[in-house]
């Protein structure tokens, strides 16, 4: 089988060479937005180093035990060091205990592999630790770490590791890729695409998720509301939505996303554009808020919301994320 991973072509024929033994480095660091799909990406790659049975140079079978473990997560030559629950970083003790498995020979396959996700979460001593394991790697093991971006990890980390960058789809593509494999219509599926930002991983979230229709128009409501309070509503607003939900940042991000197609179609109306709207059911209020802002005043916004996504990912309290949009929002007069 194919490694049937969508928009990142190249960096799956870059770790296809990199899965032969001749090839094989000891560290790898995939970079990218929260949702692009780099634990995808890393776990192919794993099983493509260990599968049995591959059908060609760089494959894998998706069918033998190795290749099914793995996907289970239940690989005995595999071992995912996550930042613990409910803590927000990734200690040192972690990284140690981590160094005594990957000392050992591999149990049942030619590789022992260690991935880390979100290493930008590391704490500066758990960093200072990894550097021993990357400077003295141990015979016949790998090191696959994952982050928001090279530059949120030590020079010293960074420069060890081969990277693989990873870039979120262009929204027409995605959403061309939605409509054929889920049977989407093109109105939804370019609603999806665009709310995932181009980010497969995240789009596939949505896409599990039933209610999803409801919570985004329910997000769009709560938007044309807040365009027409005044600012002391708005951070009340925020105040309210935190006692109800909490600082959970998918809520805050699918919020904002949202949102974010909202002036997307703003920006449309706004350059008199002939490309279609997505919130078809929002036109009139797309129109009227258009009408009273220049286009450098969208862009700006646009930008805002964009630039507050970025912020989550780097885990800013989401609180001072939504009440700095807010508060940098138009009013609009009834």
């Amino acid at each position: 089988m194919s490694w049937n991973i969508l928009g990142h072509e190249t960096a799956v024929q870059f770790l296809q060479i990199h899965s032969q033994p001749e090839n094989v480095r000891h560290a790898y660091l995939i970079t990218g937005a929260e949702g692009v799909g780099r634990e995808t990406l890393a776990l192919a790659f794993v099983k493509a180093l260990n599968c049995i049975n591959p059908p060609s140079k760089g494959d894998f079978c998706g069918v033998c035990q190795p290749c099914r473990q793995i996907e289970a997560q239940a690989f005995p030559d595999l071992a995912i060091l996550r930042v613990a629950d409910g803590a927000r970083e990734l200690k040192i003790e972690q990284i140690r205990a981590m160094q005594q498995s990957l000392a050992l020979a591999p149990y049942q396959s030619k590789y022992r592999v260690v991935l880390i996700p979100d290493f930008q979460r590391a704490t500066l001593g758990a960093s200072n630790a990894l550097l021993k394991s990357l400077e003295e790697p141990p015979a016949r093991a790998i090191l696959i770490l994952t982050a928001d971006a090279r530059e949120s990890l030590l020079e010293t980390i960074a420069s060890r590791c081969e990277l693989v960058r990873l870039r979120p789809m262009r929204i027409g593509d995605l959403a061309k890729e939605l409509q054929e494999r889920h049977e989407l219509s093109e109105v939804e599926s370019r609603k999806l695409a665009q709310l995932a930002g181009g980010r497969v991983g995240t789009a596939m979230h949505y896409l599990r998720d039933e209610d999803l229709l409801e919570k985004y128009h329910n997000a769009l409501d709560q938007l044309e509301e807040i365009l027409y309070l005044n600012l002391r509503s708005r951070l009340k607003y925020v105040e309210n939505l935190q006692r109800a939900k909490g600082q959970a940042r998918e809520n805050y991000g699918f919020l904002i996303a949202t949102w974010l197609t909202f002036w997307r179609d703003v920006l449309i109306c706004s350059e008199a554009s002939e490309v279609p709207l997505v919130n078809l059911e929002k036109k009139d209020l797309i129109r009227h808020t258009a009408a009273g802002l220049s286009l450098q005043r969208v862009a700006s916004i646009l930008k805002r919301h964009e630039e507050a996504l970025t912020m989550l990912d780097q885990y800013v309290n989401p609180r001072l994320i939504l009440e700095n949009l807010l508060l940098d929002l138009p009013r609009l007069e009834s």
